[in-house]
């Protein structure tokens, strides 16, 4: 019990260190957990790779692999539970409130990439991947247009 309140304590000091911003991790760093869970979850998974992300401000493992030749990527907690999928989305589904910010955010406006995240309690959020104003960037967004994470790509 006490473990778990440390963990959460520890987790609510870290959480503002991590943004949306992926980064590979060495397996090393990935909490032995998720690693256990993705080999019962996925035991034929190829060309494995686990990023650190912020998803609805809790600390995800992004693990992207292959099966058959398809591409998936899986959301998992650092206690190994499976959190959900992050499924890409054409530029035409994304939320007209997001695209309004986006383009109040940068002047020049090119989105790349879309992902709708869905929360198991039913929530939502957004990974837009833009280049905006000359840079590239990533952003957390939720369905009314609120930014909560912008990060440089």
């Amino acid at each position: 019990m006490n473990k778990k309140i440390i963990s959460s304590l520890i987790a609510m000091l870290v959480l503002p260190v991590f943004s949306a911003q992926a980064s590979n991790l060495k397996f090393s760093d990935v909490p032995e957990a998720v690693i256990k869970s993705m080999k019962i979850e996925h035991p034929d998974a190829k060309k494995i790779e686990v990023d650190k992300e912020l998803h609805f401000g809790m600390v995800l493992y992004e693990v992207k692999f292959k099966t058959n030749g398809k591409k998936h990527e899986t959301l998992f907690d650092a206690q190994g539970h499976h959190f959900g999928h992050e499924e890409e989305i054409e530029i035409s589904e994304i939320p007209q409130p997001i695209i309004k910010t986006l383009k109040q955010t940068f002047k020049k406006l090119s989105i790349e990439k879309a992902e709708k995240i869905s929360h198991p309690d039913g929530r939502v959020e957004y990974e837009i991947d833009v280049e905006g104003d000359g840079e590239d960037w990533e952003l957390a967004m939720s369905p009314a247009g609120k930014i909560w994470v912008k990060e440089r790509d």
